[in-house]
């Protein structure tokens, strides 16, 4: 176990706690929460790598990803003619250290034993998908990606608290912050399964049944007040259920709409904050380690095989 093990895990579950609360009542998470513990957690990386006496190259693959993890949170268009020049240069002194790391890296460092840089570089690898997923996905916010982000600065290498934690592999399994990443999208799949429960206890079962597992039904005006989007929407003057709603759309007209066509009770489902499941699996994989491969991967290649 490494020393900065313990200070690493409750700087990232105090920090999920925190984010999950805020996030459940007010939808929203400061910019602040990931800008100060992702800091602290640099500050760590930085003196980990100091004392391991690590070569240039290591740093220069450091900076580019500390430029990735800030340039979340610029907004070049509230920064000053010179300002917008200092960050274009540290933006492209990040992408010409990138390019130097991997000139200067060979095959042997990048061995399968070379574990530790393998979780450095999968840092930079992990907050480039957060970018794609943030922009190309529809089902993410940008405190979702800023707090996975952090997560992977916070816990750049394998926390281990269980002697029986699973792993992907035999001698070591995926970098820690993909861990935390996978885990957490395997407990959002009990959410479903959550909504399914609750309805058949209401009596909401209604065709087509897909809805069940998506939301449930509220009250229109409680519905109007709460942290929903609506399931029923109007289309052409019809009312049709829609079981991927967009969350980045403004949805206050669609319950005037549905009010007028006398809907006093619609399907909703509900603005789940992915922060929650992620901080559940933050905990939960520094003692368990790998549960994603292990209840969910394992069963299904075998079961192709």
């Amino acid at each position: 176990m490494d020393g900065l093990d313990w200070p690493r895990f409750f700087l990232g579950f105090s920090v999920l706690l925190y984010a999950s609360w805020t996030d459940l009542t007010t939808r929203r998470v400061p910019n602040q929460v990931w800008l100060i513990s992702g800091s602290i957690a640099l500050l760590l990386l930085i003196y980990e790598i100091y004392e391991e006496n690590w070569e240039y190259y290591v740093w220069a693959l450091l900076f580019s990803t500390i430029i990735l993890f800030y340039n979340a949170f610029v907004d070049e268009y509230v920064l000053d003619a010179n300002q917008v020049i200092f960050w274009q240069a540290a933006q492209v002194l990040a992408l010409l250290s990138a390019l130097y790391f991997f000139m200067t890296v060979n095959s042997d460092q990048l061995s399968k034993n070379n574990y530790k840089l393998l979780d450095i570089i999968s840092i930079s690898f992990l907050m480039i998908l957060m970018y794609l997923w943030f922009y190309l996905g529809p089902t993410i916010g940008g405190a979702d990606v800023k707090a996975v982000m952090t997560i992977g600065l916070i816990t750049p290498f394998t926390l281990t608290f269980g002697s029986d934690a699973f792993t992907a592999f035999e001698t070591r399994g995926f970098p820690y912050p993909f861990v935390v990443f996978m885990n957490s999208l395997l407990f959002y799949l009990f959410i479903p399964l959550g909504f399914a429960f609750y309805n058949v206890i209401k009596g909401n079962f209604e065709r087509p049944y897909f809805q069940l597992f998506f939301g449930t039904k509220m009250a229109l005006d409680q519905a109007r007040q709460s942290f929903v989007w609506p399931m029923e929407q109007v289309v052409g003057g019809r009312v049709v259920l829609v079981a991927f709603v967009k969350n980045k759309r403004d949805y206050s007209e669609q319950w005037k709409e549905l009010e007028e066509l006398g809907i006093d009770n619609p399907w909703v489902t509900y603005k789940i904050p992915y922060i929650v499941p992620l901080a559940i699996s933050f905990a939960l994989s520094a003692f368990l380690g790998d549960l994603f491969s292990h209840y969910l991967v394992y069963p299904l290649t075998s079961f192709f095989s």
